[in-house]
Protein backbone atom coordinates (compact mmCIF):
# COMPACT_ATOMS: atom_id res chain seq x y z
CA UNK A 1 0.00 0.00 0.00
CA UNK A 2 2.72 2.10 0.50
CA UNK A 3 4.82 1.63 -2.36
CA UNK A 4 1.72 2.00 -4.31
CA UNK A 5 0.52 5.37 -2.70
CA UNK A 6 4.14 6.50 -2.73
CA UNK A 7 3.82 6.09 -6.60
CA UNK A 8 0.90 7.93 -7.45
CA UNK A 9 1.86 10.32 -5.29
CA UNK A 10 5.46 10.85 -7.03
CA UNK A 11 4.08 10.59 -10.48
CA UNK A 12 1.74 13.17 -9.70
CA UNK A 13 3.94 15.73 -7.11
CA UNK A 14 7.37 14.94 -8.48
CA UNK A 15 6.14 13.82 -12.46
CA UNK A 16 8.65 10.88 -12.24
CA UNK A 17 9.54 8.94 -15.24
CA UNK A 18 11.60 5.32 -14.81
CA UNK A 19 14.14 4.82 -17.68
CA UNK A 20 15.67 1.63 -17.90
CA UNK A 21 12.91 -0.14 -15.87
CA UNK A 22 13.51 -3.41 -18.56
CA UNK A 23 17.18 -3.19 -17.32
CA UNK A 24 16.34 -5.07 -14.15
CA UNK A 25 16.52 -8.79 -14.27
CA UNK A 26 13.27 -10.58 -14.10
CA UNK A 27 14.32 -13.11 -11.43
CA UNK A 28 17.45 -13.73 -9.23
CA UNK A 29 19.67 -11.70 -7.00
CA UNK A 30 21.07 -8.35 -7.56
CA UNK A 31 22.11 -5.20 -6.07
CA UNK A 32 20.35 -2.13 -6.97
CA UNK A 33 22.86 0.78 -6.38
CA UNK A 34 22.37 4.41 -6.69
CA UNK A 35 23.04 7.71 -6.01
CA UNK A 36 22.03 9.53 -2.59
CA UNK A 37 20.96 13.44 -2.03
CA UNK A 38 17.69 12.84 -0.26
CA UNK A 39 15.31 11.22 1.94
CA UNK A 40 13.35 10.28 -1.50
CA UNK A 41 15.80 8.62 -2.95
CA UNK A 42 14.74 5.00 -1.49
CA UNK A 43 10.95 5.42 -2.36
CA UNK A 44 12.09 6.06 -5.79
CA UNK A 45 14.10 3.26 -6.46
CA UNK A 46 11.44 1.09 -4.71
CA UNK A 47 9.00 2.61 -6.87
CA UNK A 48 10.71 2.09 -10.24
CA UNK A 49 10.70 -1.81 -9.97
CA UNK A 50 7.95 -4.11 -9.40
CA UNK A 51 10.39 -6.35 -7.24
CA UNK A 52 11.05 -6.16 -3.56
CA UNK A 53 13.76 -4.24 -2.29
CA UNK A 54 15.50 -4.54 0.61
CA UNK A 55 17.45 -1.56 2.08
CA UNK A 56 20.14 -1.15 4.22
CA UNK A 57 19.39 1.49 7.11
CA UNK A 58 20.37 3.13 9.87
CA UNK A 59 18.76 1.43 12.98
CA UNK A 60 18.14 5.13 15.03
CA UNK A 61 15.51 5.96 11.36
CA UNK A 62 13.56 3.44 13.05
CA UNK A 63 12.50 5.65 16.00
CA UNK A 64 11.48 7.87 14.20
CA UNK A 65 7.48 8.95 14.12
CA UNK A 66 6.36 8.34 10.90
CA UNK A 67 9.22 7.36 8.62
CA UNK A 68 9.88 4.95 11.58
CA UNK A 69 6.65 2.90 11.42
CA UNK A 70 7.38 2.90 7.41
CA UNK A 71 10.90 1.56 7.69
CA UNK A 72 9.59 -1.20 10.59
CA UNK A 73 7.00 -2.28 7.88
CA UNK A 74 9.24 -2.29 4.88
CA UNK A 75 11.99 -4.48 3.82
CA UNK A 76 14.77 -3.04 5.81
CA UNK A 77 18.37 -3.97 6.76
CA UNK A 78 19.50 -2.35 10.05
CA UNK A 79 22.76 -1.30 10.68
CA UNK A 80 23.77 -0.29 14.12
CA UNK A 81 26.89 1.47 13.87
CA UNK A 82 27.21 3.11 10.49
CA UNK A 83 30.66 2.48 8.34
CA UNK A 84 31.69 -0.26 11.23
CA UNK A 85 28.87 -2.62 11.33
CA UNK A 86 29.91 -6.01 9.22
CA UNK A 87 27.03 -7.60 10.02
CA UNK A 88 25.16 -5.65 7.65
CA UNK A 89 27.50 -7.30 5.05
CA UNK A 90 26.30 -10.93 6.65
CA UNK A 91 22.76 -10.07 6.69
CA UNK A 92 22.50 -8.72 3.38
CA UNK A 93 24.33 -11.55 1.96
CA UNK A 94 21.69 -14.23 3.66
CA UNK A 95 18.80 -11.70 1.58
CA UNK A 96 21.06 -12.56 -1.29
CA UNK A 97 21.76 -15.68 -1.09
CA UNK A 98 17.48 -16.34 -1.18
CA UNK A 99 17.37 -14.72 -4.41
CA UNK A 100 15.98 -11.49 -3.48
CA UNK A 101 17.76 -7.89 -4.00
CA UNK A 102 19.03 -5.18 -1.81
CA UNK A 103 18.86 -1.68 -2.49
CA UNK A 104 22.37 0.45 -1.89
CA UNK A 105 24.34 3.58 -2.22
CA UNK A 106 27.49 3.64 -2.64
CA UNK A 107 28.22 6.62 -1.13
CA UNK A 108 27.48 5.47 2.11
CA UNK A 109 24.63 8.47 2.83
CA UNK A 110 23.32 11.46 1.84
CA UNK A 111 25.77 14.38 -0.08
CA UNK A 112 25.25 18.00 0.12
CA UNK A 113 25.47 18.76 -3.35
CA UNK A 114 24.13 17.12 -6.88
CA UNK A 115 27.87 16.17 -7.39
CA UNK A 116 28.59 12.33 -7.76
CA UNK A 117 31.02 11.52 -4.67
CA UNK A 118 33.31 8.73 -4.80
CA UNK A 119 32.02 5.16 -3.43
CA UNK A 120 33.04 3.99 -0.27
CA UNK A 121 35.00 -0.17 0.10
CA UNK A 122 31.81 -1.52 1.71
CA UNK A 123 29.32 -2.06 -1.37
CA UNK A 124 32.52 -3.37 -3.11
CA UNK A 125 33.08 -6.13 -0.75
CA UNK A 126 29.65 -6.72 -0.64
CA UNK A 127 29.34 -7.68 -4.63
CA UNK A 128 32.81 -9.54 -3.98
CA UNK A 129 30.94 -12.05 -1.56
CA UNK A 130 27.31 -12.01 -3.05
CA UNK A 131 28.95 -12.91 -6.49
CA UNK A 132 26.08 -11.24 -7.85
CA UNK A 133 25.08 -8.23 -10.85
CA UNK A 134 24.95 -4.86 -9.77
CA UNK A 135 22.24 -2.94 -11.33
CA UNK A 136 23.27 0.73 -11.31
CA UNK A 137 20.84 3.98 -11.25
CA UNK A 138 21.15 7.76 -11.63
CA UNK A 139 18.40 9.64 -9.62
CA UNK A 140 18.07 13.15 -11.29
CA UNK A 141 16.13 15.73 -9.21
CA UNK A 142 15.16 14.45 -5.28
CA UNK A 143 17.86 17.45 -4.53
CA UNK A 144 15.92 20.11 -5.79
CA UNK A 145 12.87 18.61 -4.49
CA UNK A 146 14.14 17.82 -1.00
CA UNK A 147 17.69 18.22 0.05
CA UNK A 148 19.77 17.45 2.87
CA UNK A 149 18.95 19.06 6.17
CA UNK A 150 16.02 20.88 4.40
CA UNK A 151 12.13 20.02 5.61
CA UNK A 152 10.37 21.92 3.46
CA UNK A 153 9.18 19.80 -0.24
CA UNK A 154 9.52 21.11 -3.12
CA UNK A 155 7.55 20.06 -6.42
CA UNK A 156 10.38 19.22 -9.07
CA UNK A 157 10.41 17.14 -11.61
CA UNK A 158 12.07 13.67 -11.01
CA UNK A 159 14.09 10.94 -12.86
CA UNK A 160 15.93 7.56 -12.72
CA UNK A 161 17.85 5.98 -14.76
CA UNK A 162 18.60 2.47 -14.50
CA UNK A 163 21.98 1.34 -16.56
CA UNK A 164 22.26 -2.37 -17.44
CA UNK A 165 23.56 -4.98 -15.27
CA UNK A 166 27.02 -4.99 -14.27
CA UNK A 167 28.94 -8.30 -14.44
CA UNK A 168 31.92 -8.22 -11.71
CA UNK A 169 32.87 -11.98 -12.35
CA UNK A 170 36.42 -11.17 -13.56
CA UNK A 171 37.20 -8.78 -10.92
CA UNK A 172 35.71 -11.02 -7.91
CA UNK A 173 38.37 -13.59 -8.95
CA UNK A 174 40.99 -11.19 -8.02
CA UNK A 175 42.61 -11.12 -4.50
CA UNK A 176 40.03 -10.43 -1.70
CA UNK A 177 41.27 -7.27 -0.19
CA UNK A 178 40.42 -4.00 0.70
CA UNK A 179 41.99 -2.24 -2.88
CA UNK A 180 39.85 -4.84 -4.69
CA UNK A 181 36.61 -3.72 -2.39
CA UNK A 182 37.39 -0.07 -3.92
CA UNK A 183 38.08 -0.94 -7.36
CA UNK A 184 34.77 -2.66 -8.04
CA UNK A 185 33.22 0.40 -5.89
CA UNK A 186 34.53 2.84 -7.99
CA UNK A 187 33.61 1.25 -11.39
CA UNK A 188 29.53 0.77 -10.29
CA UNK A 189 30.18 4.90 -9.14
CA UNK A 190 31.77 5.20 -12.76
CA UNK A 191 28.84 3.94 -14.22
CA UNK A 192 26.56 5.68 -12.35
CA UNK A 193 28.17 8.69 -12.92
CA UNK A 194 28.11 8.03 -16.88
CA UNK A 195 23.85 7.51 -16.40
CA UNK A 196 24.69 11.13 -15.09
CA UNK A 197 27.09 12.97 -17.59
CA UNK A 198 24.96 11.06 -20.97
CA UNK A 199 21.69 11.21 -19.71
CA UNK A 200 21.16 8.43 -21.95
CA UNK A 201 17.40 7.05 -21.97
CA UNK A 202 17.97 3.57 -22.36
CA UNK A 203 13.85 2.63 -22.13
CA UNK A 204 10.64 3.38 -22.55
CA UNK A 205 9.73 6.27 -20.06
CA UNK A 206 6.45 5.41 -17.85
Amino acid sequence: MIRWASLVFFKLCLWLKVIGRENIPAKGAFIFAANHSSYLDPLIMSVSTRRPLYFITRIKLLSYPVIGWILKHANTIPVKNHGRDLSVIKDSLRVLDKGKSVAIFPEGTRVKDRKIHRAKLGVGMLVYKARVPVVPAYIEGTFDALPRRVRTFKRHPVKIYIGKPIDFTKECAGEQAKETYQRISDEIMRQIAELKRTNVILGQED
